[in-house]
């Protein structure tokens, strides 16, 4: 049996019309569900400017043996790509070794972000690349709970922690923060605020302002970068980069996006579920259940209650034709022909038919006994007052109502008979009504 369908005019609707995460027509891509994203992207020039934990300037920094860079400002260039669910911003960044004609460094971090399940416009943000050596590229540890995510239109928000290191001495507990703001509605001109704190303490508070350049200015202006800085040729990337990774090495496989969560290659926890059938629907449904059951039961009440009524006219009918000396049809009968059948019963000549009587009378001859049941509707339906008893007009009302059945029993001579009744021809027996009535009258005036 197949899953039932959500939405139709029978069922309660989607989940996916009011929440994108369940939309099987959303999409998982970047651009799509922020445009700050598509602001973004593109080639930018930085400068930025270093402060230290007393938020004051950071002039430089020490490199290790190779001395120290100057650090206000950095000189740097981004890259800020997006390919569908997936995003690649490299950043560079500069400083001029302040031992002259001294080899300088280049800082180079890749962050590398998806986007989630919930179709928010927030990123995931994998572990991403930097060079932490003078020369050599790692994976840096940012990693745990790192997410990206649109704040409006023009802002973008970076947050991040790295535990301790399990391989090192380092017990520290770095965050990190990185805030991203256009300055233009085109996103050319952006303001860049990162603060970094370690142990819950401020480490680290850079600032500055990135502007939008051309493919071919970033190139040139990175390979004149690497002559201006004299950087180490063993950490200079290729530029035009080779490939969405500065280090071939450390680009993450397919698998391990996937593993991640990329919803281009995984499945979302959010799936519409089986659709549900409106309340108001079942609610319909079992009243009308109920009413249809109400009418078969009704239908199969009435038929019966005829059944049982055709039964006792047949009865009566038949003990009253035994009764008759001389065989005629129900329009012959006279009304005195009518009284003598009464006095029959009326064995002590009171006028009045009692309940013991017509039981007696019905249970005497040769139609059978009647039921118990069937008698009791025989008699409630021959007498219409409190006297309990029946006189002659109800006696001669009923004798008009089984005016086929007496017939069917003259003709057979009391022998039992089939059912053949027709109400249709009640025509007839209301002539027959008017005739006894008529015979009453002069039975009483006599």
């Amino acid at each position: 049996m197949g899953n039932i369908q959500c939405g139709g005019p029978l069922t309660e609707d989607c989940l996916g019309d009011t929440d994108i995460r369940y939309d099987s027509d959303g999409s998982d891509n970047f651009v799509d569900q922020s445009t700050v994203w598509e602001k973004k992207q593109g080639y930018f020039k930085l400068e930025l400017y270093s402060y230290g934990p007393d938020y004051r300037p950071l002039e430089t920094r020490p490199i290790g043996p190779l001395g120290s860079i100057t650090t206000f400002p950095y000189q740097g260039f981004e890259n800020f790509t997006i390919d569908e669910t997936r995003i690649y911003q490299t950043t560079f960044l500069l400083g001029v070794n302040t031992i002259e004609g001294a080899p300088s460094v280049m800082s180079v971090n890749q962050a590398r972000m998806h986007t989630s399940y919930e179709r928010d416009g927030s990123a995931i943000v994998q572990p991403y690349i930097t060079n932490t050596q003078n020369d050599s590229f790692a994976t840096g540890s940012f990693e745990n709970d790192a997410v990206a995510y649109p704040v409006g239109n023009t802002s973008v928000m970076e947050i991040g922690y790295s535990g301790p290191e399990s391989d090192s001495n380092n017990t520290s507990l770095t965050y990190w923060t990185k805030t991203t703001t256009c300055l233009d509605d085109s996103c050319d001109e952006l303001s860049v605020f990162i603060q970094i704190l370690e142990d819950s303490e401020y480490y680290l508070t850079v600032s500055g302002i990135q502007t939008r350049i051309t493919e071919a200015e970033f190139i040139s202006g990175m390979n004149q970068a690497y002559e201006d800085y004299n950087v180490l040729e063993t950490i200079q990337v290729p530029i035009p980069m080779e490939s969405d990774c500065f280090s071939n090495d450390e680009c993450p496989s397919d698998e391990s996006w996937c593993e991640s969560g990329d919803p281009s290659c995984s499945s979302s926890p959010y799936q519409e579920p089986d659709g549900k059938v409106r309340p108001a629907v079942i609610a319909g449904f079992t009243v009308a259940g109920f009413v249809v059951l109400v009418a078969v039961l009704y239908i199969i009440h009435a038929y019966l209650i005829k059944k049982r009524d055709q039964r006792n006219r047949i009865k009566f009918a038949t003990r009253v034709a035994q009764t008759m000396s001389i065989r005629k049809s129900a329009r012959s009968l006279t009304p005195g022909m009518l009284e003598k059948e009464f006095n029959k019963i009326d064995k002590e000549h009171r006028g009045q038919i009692t309940k013991e009587a017509l039981w007696e009378f019905l249970n005497s001859g040769k139609a059978g006994e009647i039921k118990e049941h069937d008698f009791e509707a025989l008699w409630a339906v021959m007498h219409h007052d409190e006297s309990n008893s029946v006189d002659f007009l109800e006696f001669c009302a009923y004798m008009a109502q089984c005016h086929d059945e007496y017939n069917n029993a003259a003709r057979g001579n009391g022998r039992s008979i089939s059912v053949a009744a027709s109400l249709a021809r009640m025509s007839v027996a209301r002539s027959v009504s008017l005739k006894v009535a008529d015979g009453v009258k002069e039975v009483v005036e006599t």
